[in-house]
């Protein structure tokens, strides 16, 4: 069975599915038949369609026919049939699952993402021992690798020796951007001894622009920090010569004026 397909079956198993894998249907073969029993029994016939080299290119229309060929071909139909019946002892209508990390829409197919099935699966796992090595893998790299971070810092951003990053550029800020927004990124920056890294970050950020800094400030700041803030401003040294030679100008322009 392949990685990705026993992922799959884990992840129907904790939704109460019983799951059957390879079923011969003529000359294909059916990826994966899932019931879950009860008063109403829900029945899928899920295919997989997973691919780690371009994961988000969209089908072609050519794929997409083969694609529809894997659930509605005769002998495809008649193998989920015959194999639903023999669980149920009864005919029963299915659903048509399709789990894929490419951007494909299938009429009468509901289309799952692999990288759902995949998060929903980590976010699950815990540390007890597992016989299967895909779980085993996966463990590992939720609590080793995930763990560490300056191995996740490493393996997503620039640091020589890692070769195949996971990340394009694009994903890189989208990630830091989900990041930011979480509870931990506030509290992270309302340290006082990582002040340093918001420094860093303004200095490199648009808020170098002194009407942005202003308008930051503003939205910021109430009148009482505000008041403080202009104090503690002023006593710089570096605003105190940059104010003189501001009033020394006005002064050396009104007495030109007045000559």
């Amino acid at each position: 069975m392949s990685p990705e397909r026993e992922i799959v079956n884990l992840w129907l198993n904790r939704q109460g599915f019983f799951t059957v894998s390879d079923i011969n249907a003529s000359n294909r073969v059916i990826d994966i038949i899932a019931i879950r029993q009860g008063s109403q029994p829900v029945v899928q016939h899920v295919e997989l369609h997973c691919s780690v080299s371009s994961p988000t290119v969209v089908v072609s229309d050519r794929e997409k026919a083969d694609l529809l060929r894997k659930f509605n071909d005769e002998g495809v139909v008649n193998a989920v049939q015959k194999a639903v019946r023999s669980c149920l002892g009864r005919e029963s209508e299915y659903d048509k699952v399709l789990v894929t990390t490419s951007s494909v829409s299938l009429h009468g197919i509901a289309v799952v993402k692999f990288q759902q099935v995949l998060r929903e699966v980590m976010g699950q796992l815990d540390r007890q021992n597992y016989r299967s090595p895909v779980t085993r893998a996966l463990q590992l790299v939720k609590f080793v690798l995930m763990a560490n971070p300056e191995a996740m810092a490493s393996l997503i951003g620039r640091e020589e020796g890692v070769k195949h990053k996971p990340l394009t550029y694009h994903n890189k800020e989208q990630l830091l951007k989900q990041l930011l927004q979480q509870d931990v990124a506030l509290k992270l920056f309302g340290r006082k001894e990582n002040e340093q890294i918001i420094t860093n970050l303004l200095r490199n950020s648009t808020l170098r622009q002194p009407e942005r800094l202003a308008a930051a400030l503003e939205s910021v700041l109430t009148k009482r920090t505000a008041t403080r803030f202009l104090n503690v401003l002023l006593q710089q040294n570096e605003v105190k010569t940059a104010i003189e030679e501001e009033i020394s100008k006005d002064q050396k322009l009104v007495k030109f004026m007045e000559a």
